[in-house]
């Protein structure tokens, strides 16, 4: 107990620091917990898009704890004093999204309670230990937390400062049995407050389908992750239309600095399957990269600094194209010539590279299920698909400025 009370006041303390140095928490996010069986692999997943302040999150593979494990986090964060989503070596992944109906005010100490999450648990069951055990002195949280495990398990836990509700995925039926999405409310919470309703309601729409048939993957999660429809006003961002798309109600939208899929790993598989794919920006803009905490790294073009690598520049430059005028009320509507421009030349390029990074990582997992691979070819895999990405994004932007070179 004494070394639980010192993990803790520690992370309080993070906490605290942390919140002078870096960007404040998710100010809203749309999320999903997906139980094994609604899944083409087997493997429990977990989605997250982060929306909160900035342009771009990085990411980071830390030792710190009982477990390693890698984590996306606020550029410049190198230390990792706030986790906003991540997955350990023992196949344990965590996200979360903001909850406005469990607590009043602001709270601040989601990023680190999922830190001190990923450094020592390896089951849900240990993560339920350690709310429950932190029940008494109280935590500086108001989130929907969503976790897997190796095991198989999946679940949400809606929690606040001294209670949580347990919400396992294989019970629930979100559109489809096995299937969980939230957004910025809880279910048992106040009725009259919370965010995010449309948000998740579209999140069931384009989930559901293949959950239902057992076929959802990150390919399908990932074009929930890019879709900038909103079904409230007849907009599905493709349309001809008004030079402006009204996106602050859709999934994807400029305040979303990150998709994130989490895997765990399906029974059979070793535990370098564990995974996380990771778009560092504005999901439009780039393609999925795959980091595993088995690599012990991170590739260059995701890893946590000051400077914005090459990668994200060119998907800030995707965004900055679909959101021009950040002013006011403006950046709640995306250009629509700049949407139809990503649409027809970007996007084809970007799902490519991301295909054949899908194609590499299926190959890999099956044989690791005969071999235990090696840390240097589980980051060279990781290494790859960030070049891969680096190039396709590079190859849209000069396509959408018109700069590409003559075949």
């Amino acid at each position: 107990m004494n070394l639980f009370r010192h993990r803790l006041a520690a992370c309080a303390v993070a906490a605290a620091v942390s919140s002078l140095f870096f960007a404040p928490p998710a100010l809203a996010c749309t999320t999903a917990v997906v139980a094994p069986s609604a899944t083409r692999s087997g493997r429990a997943m977990l989605w997250k898009n982060r929306d909160a302040s900035g342009s771009d999150n990085q990411v980071v593979f830390l030792s710190d704890g009982r477990y390693p494990y890698v984590g996306l986090v606020n550029r410049r964060d190198a230390a990792g004093l706030q986790v906003w989503a991540g997955i350990n070596a023992a196949g344990f992944g965590i996200m979360n999204s903001a909850s406005y109906n469990l607590e009043s005010g602001d709270t601040n100490g989601e990023g680190t309670f999922m830190k001190l999450a990923l450094q020592s648990c390896a089951t849900i069951e240990d993560f339920e230990a350690l709310l429950t055990r932190s029940n008494g002195g109280g935590r500086d949280v108001s989130a929907n937390f969503g976790v897997i495990d190796a095991k198989g398990g999946a679940a949400s836990f809606e929690t606040s400062k001294k209670g949580f509700v347990r919400i396992d995925a294989a019970s629930v039926s979100d559109g489809a049995r096995g299937l969980l999405v939230r957004t910025n409310y809880s279910r048992t919470g106040g009725e009259v407050a919370g965010t995010g309703f449309l948000r998740e309601a579209r999140g069931i729409e384009l989930l559901g389908s293949s959950a239902g048939s057992g076929g959802l993957d990150p390919r399908a999660i990932l074009r929930a992750a890019r879709d900038v429809a909103n079904p409230a006003i007849g907009s599905t961002g493709a349309e001809p239309g008004p030079p402006l798309v009204y996106t602050a109600d859709s999934i994807c939208r400029i305040d979303t600095v990150a998709a994130v899929i989490l895997e765990a790993p399906a029974p059979g598989e070793r535990p370098e399957a564990a995974a996380m794919w990771v778009v560092p920006s504005l999901p439009l803009s780039g393609a999925a990269i795959p980091v595993f905490p088995a690599a012990g790294a991170v590739p260059e073009g995701l890893a946590a600094a000051g400077e914005v690598t090459p990668l994200v520049r060119g998907m800030l430059s995707l965004r900055g194209r679909l959101y021009p005028d950040e002013r006011g009320e403006k950046k709640r509507y995306m250009a629509r010539p700049a949407l139809a421009e990503v649409f027809t030349s970007a996007l084809p390029l970007l799902l490519a590279a991301e295909e054949e990074t899908f194609r590499e990582v299926d190959a890999a997992r099956a044989a690791w299920k005969k071999t235990t691979p090696s840390r240097e070819s589980v980051r060279a895999l990781s290494e790859a698909a960030a070049v891969r990405a680096l190039r396709a994004v590079e190859a849209s932007v000069a396509e959408v400025t018109g700069t590409a070179s003559a075949p």
